[in-house]
């Protein structure tokens, strides 16, 4: 049904459409595989995905697919056969003679691959027939890899290494519920491209709740650049719920900070991830509530945030600053409860300084700005036509941003016949 859905996700600004695993298995959730080179009947089979692949890459749009690398179902072939001691499969677990078995998390319906044989990973992601390259081969675009510390930071780089050489294009990401860092070192081995970023979300969410100061929301943005590299940051999700968790609404009543909430995810450095009803403000409790059905009746949603979190999306489209610019993290300079950085591309006119207050008072303040490319005289308006228009004054920007409230501002020339922005100051 998701390709009748398609000018939906289309108005909405998407872009890469991801599935969780969508391969045969016992279960709705489909991450206990008992054959990774078929769809589900459940879902159309093979012929269904191809259809989508095909209307998808028709307007433009791209697939990202689930993996899960760590484990199988206890029915799956593979682990039937090494149970019946098959000498081709018994290395391809870990069985001890009681019968037990190494399993995810203690679920015993969950065996764990042996990850340190080599035909398991030539069948997983090595050859060109593996599940990864099968299907990449196939029009799937990219990948994302479940329960990434279980999977481990060795596999990862081979993944990352030996698909790349076929497929360079293929973005692939692992699941992390927390700091990525280690995952992401630039100039040293690699992990996977990007991660999930959980680490932003945390943040977040416990700051609009009250859980953290502002001092430790700028900190996590800083930690984030730091630790992931600017690609690494880039390359990950930015996500405000999943289908492990509870619904952004349903943790955040305030619809103030709700809109909060959304122009992080959409000004921050990464990919924002939208998970399938965030943006009529749907309501739903922990997982397994957390996975109910899309509510379709547009009686059920909140057209306000809808239209807000439209808006967002166009504007990060719109600017290069936005996509895949740096960012220098600033708020901690300034009094009040607000998370402030410089988001730049190191062109001069592609920066917007993202102002988000969530205190109960105005953010009233001068804000001194360490970067070369905003001179004196320039114009600040905000995108989001929220906080008056300012201007730089020597390295120095008057801030004026409601309680609750936010402000993108991006830079303009006042002048006819004349630009700051001079082609011969670009790097």
């Amino acid at each position: 049904g998701i390709v009748e859905r398609l000018n939906y996700l289309a108005d909405l600004g998407v872009t890469n459409l991801y599935l969780t695993p969508v391969f045969c298995a016992p279960s709705n959730h489909k991450y206990d595989a008992t054959d990774f080179f078929n769809v589900d009947p459940m879902f159309g089979g093979n012929d269904a995905l191809q259809r989508l692949i095909s209307a998808l890459h028709a307007r433009g749009m791209e697939l990202t697919l689930d993996a899960v690398l760590n484990h199988v179902s206890d029915r799956h072939p593979w682990f039937v056969a090494a149970r019946s001691a098959d000498a081709d499969k018994t290395g391809w677990f870990t069985l001890r003679e009681d019968g037990s078995y190494d399993c995810w998390q203690g679920h015993h319906t969950l065996p764990e691959l042996n990850l340190s044989c080599d035909a398991v990973r030539d069948v997983m992601y090595r050859k060109p027939d593996s599940l990864v390259q099968h299907w990449l081969a196939r029009g799937v675009d990219h990948w994302r890899f479940d329960v990434a510390q279980d999977v481990g930071v060795q596999v990862a780089s081979d993944v990352v290494e030996v698909v790349g050489r076929s497929f360079p294009h293929a973005s692939l990401l692992g699941e992390l519920c927390g700091y990525a860092g280690n995952w992401l070192a630039e100039g040293k081995a690699p992990g996977f491209h990007g991660m999930m970023n959980y680490w932003f979300r945390t943040a977040i969410l416990n700051w609009l709740q009250g859980k953290i100061d502002a001092v430790q929301m700028n900190a996590a943005v800083r930690d984030a650049r730091q630790g992931y590299g600017l690609s690494g940051l880039l390359c990950s999700w930015n996500l405000l719920a999943t289908h492990d968790t509870p619904r952004l609404r349903s943790l955040v009543p305030d619809a103030r900070k709700v809109r909060l909430a959304w122009l992080m995810q959409c000004t921050l450095p990464g990919i924002p991830l939208v998970y399938y009803g965030e943006e009529n403000g749907m309501h739903t409790g922990p997982d397994p509530d957390s996975r109910h059905p899309m509510r379709w009746n547009e009686s059920d949603w909140d057209h306000d945030l809808r239209a807000w979190a439209k808006a967002l999306i166009a504007l990060r489209q719109q600017h290069a600053a936005l996509q895949w610019g740096d960012v220098l993290v600033l708020g901690d300079r300034l009094p009040g409860n607000a998370l402030v950085f410089l988001r730049h591309t190191g062109v001069p006119g592609e920066e917007a300084l993202v102002v988000i207050n969530a205190g109960e008072a105005p953010l009233q303040a001068h804000l001194m700005l360490p970067y070369s490319h905003w001179y004196d005289g320039v114009a600040l308006q905000d995108a989001l036509g929220l906080a008056p228009p300012t201007q730089v004054q020597a390295g120095t920007i008057a801030l004026d941003v409601a309680a609750c409230s936010g402000a993108v501002y991006l830079p303009s020339t006042p002048y006819r016949n004349y630009t700051f922005f001079k082609p011969r100051n670009r790097p």
